[in-house]
């Protein structure tokens, strides 16, 4: 119906951050913060729905602040994601992220957290194939398996690849392991750059 689509337009027009997501019930759920006058005319706009839509009701109720101030309204997939485990000379785990037809791709030497308290070191090293992802078993002398995997969703006010490119890119992962919204920031330039893989605060978060 363009339901999403249209409510991403709607919220960035009103200056209203959040996110909004379809359910496995039908429903859409959405998270919206900005000055209540602008947040009410949001409401308003969800209980008429775009055209093609019949809305039955609209529940609101009063959610935390999930501390994303840099996160416009999403909702539209930007591709998968997987993180598979690697022991190899170094034990590590391997973050990739759909973009531009490739997965980015980073080492992250110790297991990805979800809490907003643990600075992931990141270490960018090169693309990989899709086809890759799929990969669980023996290469290079060390043995790889899915750690988790998913879809991912793009955060932020600057588009990707250029907030990759700008040094720091931020994101929602919907993993089985992994789930709510993450940052990477670059730290440091040069053959294989380094980043910090940080867990944004949210409901997701966890000590």
């Amino acid at each position: 119906m363009g339901f999403r689509e249209a409510t991403v337009a709607e919220a960035d027009r009103l200056g209203v951050l959040g996110w909004v997501r379809n359910a496995e019930d039908g429903t859409v759920a959405i998270h919206a913060e900005g000055p209540e006058p602008a947040v009410k005319r949001l409401v308003a706009f969800l209980g008429d729905g775009p055209p093609p839509a019949q809305v039955e009701a609209v529940d609101v109720e009063k959610a935390k602040v999930e501390g994303h101030e840099q996160f416009a309204v999403r909702g539209v997939s930007a591709g998968v994601f997987v993180v598979q485990e690697h022991w190899a000379t170094a034990h590590h785990f391997d973050l990739r992220l759909e973009v531009g037809g490739v997965m980015r791709s980073w080492a992250v030497p110790k297991e990805p957290s979800m809490d907003p308290a643990v600075k992931r070191l990141a270490i960018e090293v090169g693309d990989h194939s899709l086809a890759y992802n799929d990969f669980e078993g023996e290469i290079d002398g060390g043995k790889v398996a899915i750690w988790d995997r998913g879809t991912y969703e793009q955060g932020g006010r600057v588009p990707w690849p250029e907030a990759l490119e700008r040094g720091h890119a931020v994101f929602v992962l919907h993993g089985e392991k992994l789930e709510g919204g993450f940052a990477l920031q670059r730290t440091r330039g040069g053959e294989k750059p380094q980043w910090l893989l940080i867990k944004r605060k949210g409901e997701a978060a966890r000590l």
